[in-house]
C-alpha cells in the first residue's frame, strides 16, 4: 500500500509544461541511480519523493526500513545544484554512510563528535569550495557559531532529517536536539527544501514532525510498514536457563549467519554473551557500561563479519546498517512495539528472508516496569502524567503482542495505523508449529518469493556464490570497508544468476554502478571467468533466471553442520557415462546417487583439484586471472578445451570431458574414497 497526499497544484495553466518536466525529471532521475547505484527501476514511493524534492517541494516520507529511504534524497541531491546536508543522530553509522557514497563516485563528509576541532574546520573549509554533494551532521552541531557561519554562506539546496521521529516526544525514541532543527533553519539566508524520513511513525507523531519542523504543503508518501520477508515469532518461556538453552540451540543452528541478540539488561548481555562464548560461538556485546574503545571495536568486528553474533541492549542498532543479518533474537520483552520493530528491523535490510523471534517470560513485565519507573526518577521521561501514561500504553500494547493469538503482522501494521490486508503465513500465529523447541515451523500456505534466493541457484552457482562472497571480503579488507559496502549478497547472486565475464554485461547487474564496476568489476569477473573455466553448466534454476517467482515451503529451516561428501566406491560403477560433458554434470550424476541427505555435495572444484594434484590439468595464469588448463596427459585421457559464450559478454574455454575422461575421473576418485572410512 502507497499513500500519496500532495501539495496543491500552484499552476493549472502550466499543466503540459510540468508534464514534460516531470518526463525530463524521470529520465534524469533513472539515469543518475543507474550510474551512481546500479539500479534499474524505483520502489514503491520513490517516484513520488524524488519528484517532490526536485519540484522544490518539502517531503515526508515515511517508509519501512529496506524500502530504500535513503535514495529518496541521495539521488535528488546529485540534481541538486548546491549541498544538501543530511541531519542524522546516528553517529556511528556516518562514516560507512560515507563510505558507500564515496565507494558509489558521490562525494560526501560528516561531522559530528568524533572529528576534531581541526578535521571539523578541514571539512567545513571544502564544503565551502563545493567539494562535496552531501554532508552528514548531527544535531548537536547545527547550532554551533562554526557550523552556522558556514550554513549562512554556503548554497544549501536542501535540508534532509533522517530519523524523523526522534523529534516527537510521543515516539521511541526522542531526542531534544531535533528540537533545534527548526531554528537552525530559520536562520538561513533562504529556505532550503525540508524533506524528512522515518520507518516507523504513529499518525500522532506524522502530525508531531510536520509541525516542529514547519514543512510547507509537503508531499507525504506512506508505503505501509510491512517487512514481508520478515518471520515473526513470539517463543514463550519461564525465562533464566529455559531461554538460554533455546538462544543457544538457535545460533548453533545458524552458525553461519548474522544475528543480533537483544537483551533487556546489562547483566543479562554479559550472561547470554558468556555462554555463547563457552561454546565457542564468535559472538561481540555491546551495552553503556563498556568502555567506549570496546564497544567501537565489538561494533567493528560485528560490521566486518569478524564475528557472526552481537549481544546488545538497545543501545546497539539503530547505528547499524548492516544488510545480512539473518535473524534478531529478543532475550527479553521491549518497552514498546516501537522499540521492537526497530530492533526487529535490523533483520533483513537486503530484502532477503530473515527471522525475529521474542523470548517471552512473565518476568518481563516486571523487569519493563521498573525500567520505565528508572527512567522517570532519572529523568529521561517527563513527569508530565500524560508522557507518563503514554508510556505505559505502549508497554501494555507490547504485552497483548507477547500475548495476542492473532496474526503477529497484523496487529504490528495495525499499531502503526496500517490497515491494509495483510496474508500473512509468516509468523507463528499463522502456521503450524512443528517443533517450537527446534524453532522450526510448517508454513500452512505457498509463499512467494521476492527476490533470487539460494535455493534458487544451482549447486554450481552456490559454489560460485562463495567464492564471490570471499573476493567480497578481500577487496573488503584492502579498502577498509565493511563487505557489505562493496556490494549485497543479492547482488552477489545476481552475479552468479548472469555470470558476467566483462565491464559491459556486469553493468546489467544489480547494485553495480559505473563507479563500482571501475573499481571492483575486474575482480568479480576474473572469479567468474575461472570458475566457468573449470566449472560450465547453469548456475541459476530456469525460473529465477527469467525473473519468474518460485515457490517454497519454508522459509528458516532448521539447519546443521552437513557431514564431509562420501559415496561407497562401489556405487561409482553405477553412474551413467555420456559421449562429453562439462564436470558439473558429472558431479550431478554421481550426488544423485548418495542416499545420505545430510552430507555435503561433491564439487567440481574438488574434482579439478585432484586432476591438477594427478597431472591431467596444471594451473597457469593468463593476464591477472588463474586458470586450469589441459596437460599432454589429460589430452591422451580425453579432455578436451572448448570456446563457449557466456550468457552475457565474452567467451570463454570451458573444459570438457569425453567418455574416457568421464571413466579416468570415476577411478581416481574411487582411489581416493578408499583412503577414508565415512564419517557419521
Amino acid at each position: 500500500m502507497v499513500s500519496v497526499h500532495l501539495a496543491p497544484k500552484q499552476d493549472r495553466s502550466s499543466g503540459q509544461q510540468q508534464r514534460k518536466h516531470n518526463k525530463e525529471n524521470q529520465l534524469n532521475l533513472l539515469e543518475t541511480l543507474k550510474h551512481y547505484f546500479g539500479y534499474d527501476s524505483l520502489r514503491p514511493g520513490q517516484q513520488e519523493l524524488m519528484d517532490g524534492i526536485l519540484q522544490g517541494k518539502d517531503v515526508l516520507g515515511i517508509m519501512p526500513t529496506g524500502a530504500g529511504k535513503s535514495l529518496c534524497y541521495q539521488v535528488p541531491a546529485l540534481m541538486l545544484e548546491g549541498i544538501t546536508l543530511v541531519i542524522s543522530p546516528l553517529i556511528s553509522l556516518m562514516s560507512d554512510q560515507v563510505k558507500e557514497l564515496n565507494q558509489a563516485g558521490v562525494h560526501a563528509a560528516y561531522i559530528n563528535s568524533s572529528l576534531t576541532e581541526n578535521q571539523i574546520r578541514v571539512a567545513l573549509a571544502y564544503a565551502a569550495q563545493g567539494k562535496y554533494k552531501i554532508i552528514y551532521v548531527a544535531p548537536e552541531r547545527l547550532n554551533t557559531a562554526r557550523f552556522l557561519d558556514f550554513a549562512y554562506y554556503a548554497e544549501i539546496s536542501m535540508v534532509t532529517v533522517d530519523e524523523a521521529h526522534c523529534i516527537s516526544q510521543w515516539g521511541q525514541d526522542f531526542r531534544p536536539s531535533y528540537l533545534e532543527i527548526a531554528d537552525f533553519l530559520a536562520k538561513l539566508p533562504d529556505r532550503p527544501i525540508v524533506s524528512a524520513f522515518t520507518a516507523t511513525a504513529t499518525e500522532r507523531v506524522k502530525q508531531d514532525i510536520t509541525a516542529s519542523l514547519h514543512l510547507q504543503n509537503p508531499v507525504t508518501v506512506v508505503t505501509g510498514f510491512d517487512r514481508p520477508n520478515l518471520f515473526f515469532r513470539v517463543v514463550n518461556r519461564k525465562g533464566g536457563k529455559e531461554t538460554d538453552n533455546s538462544i543457544l540451540n538457535y545460533v548453533k543452528r545458524h552458525e553461519d549467519e548474522s544475528g543480533i541478540i537483544y537483551c533487556a539488561t546489562k547483566k543479562n548481555v554479559d550472561s547470554v554473551y558468556a555462554l555463547l562464548l563457552q561454546y565457542g560461538i564468535a559472538a561481540g556485546r555491546y551495552h553503556a557500561g563498556l568502555s567506549l574503545e570496546e564497544r567501537k571495536k565489538n561494533q567493528d568486528d560485528f560490521t566486518y563479519d569478524r564475528i557472526r553474533v552481537m549481544v546488545a541492549t538497545n543501545a546497539f542498532g539503530m547505528g547499524i546498517d548492516k544488510s545480512n543479518v539473518r535473524y534478531v533474537l529478543h532475550y527479553n520483552m521491549p518497552q514498546s512495539l516501537e522499540y521492537y520493530y526497530q530492533e526487529a528491523g535490523r533483520a533483513g535490510r537486503d530484502g532477503e528472508e530473515a527471522e525475529c523471534v521474542l523470548f517471552f517470560s512473565k518476568q518481563d513485565i516486571m523487569i519493563n516496569k521498573r525500567l520505565l519507573q528508572y527512567k522517570s526518577t532519572s529523568g529521561q521521561v517527563s513527569d508530565d502524567p500524560v508522557v507518563r501514561a503514554n508510556e505505559q500504553r505502549k508497554l501494555n500494547e507490547m504485552i497483548r503482542y507477547c500475548e495476542t493469538d492473532e496474526c503477529l503482522r497484523q496487529f504490528i501494521l495495525s499499531y502503526f495505523g496500517d490497515n491494509s490486508p495483510c496474508t500473512c503465513e509468516k509468523c507463528s500465529n499463522c502456521v503450524v508449529v512443528e517443533d517450537e523447541a527446534e524453532e522450526t515451523y510448517i508454513p500452512t500456505g505457498r509463499e512467494k518469493k521476492k527476490a533470487l534466493q539460494l535455493a534458487d541457484l544451482t549447486p554450481e552457482g552456490q559454489e560460485l556464490f562463495e567464492q564471490l562472497r570471499k573476493c567480497r571480503t578481500e577487496l573488503a579488507v584492502e579498502k577498509g570497508v565493511p563487505p557489505y559496502i562493496i556490494c549485497s549478497d543479492k547482488t552477489l547472486k545476481d552475479m552468479c544468476a548472469k555470470c558476467p565475464v566483462d565491464s559491459t554485461a556486469m553493468a546489467a547487474v544489480y547494485g553495480m554502478g559505473a563507479q563500482k564496476i571501475e573499481s571492483y568489476g575486474a575482480r568479480f569477473t576474473q572469479v567468474i571467468t575461472a570458475f566457468l573455466n573449470e566449472h560450465g553448466g547453469e548456475t541459476a534454476t530456469a525460473e529465477a533466471f527469467s525473473g519468474m517467482t518460485v515457490d517454497t515451503t519454508t522459509a528458516a529451516p532448521a539447519r546443521k553442520k552437513k557431514l564431509p561428501f562420501y559415496i561407497a566406491p562401489e556405487k561409482l560403477d553405477e553412474v551413467e557415462l555420456t559421449d562429453t560433458c562439462m564436470l558439473s554434470e558429472l558431479t550431478n550424476r554421481i550426488n544423485a546417487l548418495c542416499e545420505e541427505k545430510d552430507r555435503k555435495k561433491l564439487t567440481a572444484s574438488f574434482i579439478n583439484q585432484l586432476l591438477v594434484e594427478k597431472g591431467y590439468l596444471e594451473e597457469t595464469m593468463q593476464g591477472e586471472e588463474k586458470i586450469k588448463r589441459v596437460t599432454e596427459k589429460g589430452r591422451a585421457v580425453g579432455i578436451r578445451e572448448e570456446e563457449r559464450q557466456a550468457k552475457y559478454g565474452r567467451n570463454y574455454y570451458a573444459l570438457v570431458h569425453t567418455r574416457e575422461s568421464q571413466q579416468m575421473i570415476l577411478e581416481e576418485l574411487g582411489k581416493y574414497l578408499l583412503q577414508f572410512t565415512p564419517a557419521v
